[in-house]
């Protein structure tokens, strides 16, 4: 049957008279946003105002263990440890006065007893007196992850990367600035050295600087328009280097809850943590309990926003049957399962046994006396914060 086409205004009436204001809701199709969202946590204390004044802020091996045990339990699919600027109680800084494989073992060791491989663990590999004792948490198989920042000096970059590439390690490409995202270009994609992907990256700004020029000098976020158009560039120069990247974005400075909330819109993973930010809104000066906290705090959101915390062994899927991570395998370690030839790490027996005390922080920001124990690394409320500097290294 043949239509005869409507005059101009015969068309216009026609529409009008059947004119109803929204179509049906079936109309727009759902969006492209993951399902499952990875969230990670960097259980280390050292953003609080007075570090070492509350055991929910950890600084002690025992104090890693409760807060990485806790989070766990309540569904992080992995934990970051990072020892960088810590002092513990007994007056030893973490980074140097012990090996890091000895340092991680510590921590490791009752974590993999108690939950196996229930978690992904995500180690700095960032500290040490050569480059192999830097590596070594990577090559003796402690880490199964490890963040690299594309920013760090490049006689240091390039063979880190190849390293953790060799040792079946995923290499977490860290960006600060969108700056560093050329570096990456420059020093991995151009040489070749992480293939064609899918790679694995993550994102860490806002964190207060105090140097004009350092390792994580980055973007400054100073409100919510600043903070999105930086997360916005920054993801998308990445997609123009690897479309298929797993990108995770991390809770830092007084953004913190702010720039995860918008990366999990944006179908993106997150981290959260204590190591990067102590706050818990940009608009006030209440401080973050705990790592728990924080986590629990995440989770809500992302279900409110239609995500599901995916599980350790979700995350160390291949990136094209998750969206979670990349396709470089993720080696599941348990302690005893070393290379051959390899000590176990972690071999020292004793732990800090320094009595806790209740001095600490209010959550409303008043500050009560810090009763505890002295610490040599300011906190983020310090006016002279030093992120690292000319000699540091951090991820």
């Amino acid at each position: 049957m043949t239509t005869t086409p409507m005059a101009l205004f015969d068309a216009a009436r026609a529409e009008m008279e059947g004119y109803v204001f929204t179509a049906e809701s079936t109309l727009q199709p759902t969006w492209d946003v993951p399902e499952k969202i990875a969230i990670n946590v960097a259980v280390a204390g050292r953003s609080g105002i007075t570090p070492g004044s509350d055991p929910d802020y950890p600084m002690d091996i025992q104090e890693y263990v409760d807060s990485a045990s806790q989070v766990i339990e309540a569904g992080a699919c992995g934990v970051h440890i990072d020892f960088t600027w810590v002092t513990d109680s007994s007056g030893r800084r973490l980074d140097r006065d012990l090996p890091s494989t000895e340092a991680y073992g510590l921590v490791l060791e009752p974590l993999r007893k108690r939950f196996g491989d229930a978690f992904v663990s995500n180690l700095n590999v960032l500290n040490g007196k050569t480059f192999e004792e830097c590596l070594a948490p990577a090559v003796v198989g402690q880490a199964e992850v490890a963040p690299c920042a594309a920013g760090h000096p490049e006689a240091f970059v390039i063979p880190a990367v190849k390293t953790l590439l060799e040792h079946g390690v995923s290499p977490e490409i860290v960006i600060h600035s969108s700056g560093e995202v050329e570096f990456a270009k420059r020093r991995l994609f151009d040489t070749g050295i992480v293939g064609d992907g899918p790679t694995n990256w993550i994102i860490l700004y806002g964190l207060p600087v105090d140097v004009g020029r350092t390792l994580v000098s980055g973007a400054w976020a100073n409100d919510t328009r600043s903070m999105a158009t930086h997360l916005f560039l920054m993801v998308d120069q990445i997609r123009q280097l690897d479309p298929r990247a797993a990108i995770t974005v991390c809770a830092a400075g007084r953004a913190g809850l702010y720039i995860t909330t918008l990366a999990t819109m944006m179908g993106l993973n997150i981290r959260v943590g204590l190591e990067d930010g102590c706050w818990r809104c940009p608009n006030s000066n209440e401080l973050t309990a705990s790592n728990l906290e924080l986590l629990t705090r995440a989770r809500t959101i992302a279900a409110e926003l239609g995500r599901t915390p995916a599980t350790a062994n979700e995350y160390r899927k291949p990136h094209d049957q998750g969206v979670l991570h990349p396709e470089q395998p993720i080696r599941r370690c348990r302690v005893g399962q070393l290379p051959e030839g390899r000590p176990p790490p972690g071999t020292a027996t004793s732990r800090p046994t320094a009595a806790r005390t209740t001095g600490r922080l209010s959550r409303n920001g008043a500050e009560q006396a810090p009763d505890r124990r002295r610490r040599s690394q300011p906190g983020c409320g310090h006016a002279r914060r030093s992120w690292p500097g000319p000699g540091r290294r951090g991820s």
